[in-house]
């Protein structure tokens, strides 16, 4: 009875970690749409300083940053950084926006490495479930399964013996005195 149990149990975890791999594609999806959100809106509000290098300074941003913080005018040195994030921002995005024609394996990885960051949590908090059967994500799914699956065989074998070396040593302690 306790072995089928056990089995009914492992059956039931090996579904849901396979439910929860078929999410991860869809998942990132979601967060990279967001991603390319981001960029454009960042983009948008860059290209207008940009307009304004290209006519003063021959295109370079730099040299009008670097102009907005030597003027003497406080309200053009505040500009300057605000200018500097959303140019710092913009590249930053890009970046994130170049590794999405990379595999999956190293994009969910990349994804990991996001988890807290505000892009990422607005993800999360907006995400809806939703199963997408494509050939990805069925790969991820068993992946994601099967990988589970044997961390938890490993966990369950270490569990095991572990106890059982220390009732094995505990029982020879109390049975030679």
């Amino acid at each position: 009875m306790l072995a089928m149990i056990k089995r009914y149990c492992l059956q039931i975890l090996f579904a849901l970690s396979v439910l929860f791999g078929l999410q991860l594609p869809h998942f990132l999806q979601q967060y990279e749409l967001r991603l390319q959100g981001h960029f454009v809106e960042a983009n948008l509000q860059l290209s207008q300083y940009q307009l304004l290098a290209d006519v003063h300074f021959d295109g370079d941003l730099d040299a009008l940053i670097n102009q907005h913080k030597i003027s003497h005018l406080a309200l053009f040195q505040d500009e300057a950084s605000i200018i500097e994030d959303t140019y710092l921002r913009v590249q930053y995005l890009q970046k994130k926006i170049n590794n999405m024609n990379k595999p999956i394996w190293y994009r969910l990885g990349l994804l990991v490495k996001e988890v807290g960051q505000p892009i990422f949590i607005d993800t999360w908090r907006d995400y809806r479930a939703n199963i997408v059967l494509n050939q990805e994500s069925i790969i991820v799914g068993l992946a994601v399964a099967i990988l589970f699956m044997l961390l938890l065989e490993f966990f369950l074998f270490l569990v095991k013996h572990f106890t059982g070396f220390i009732f094995s040593s505990f029982k020879n302690k109390f049975s030679a005195s």
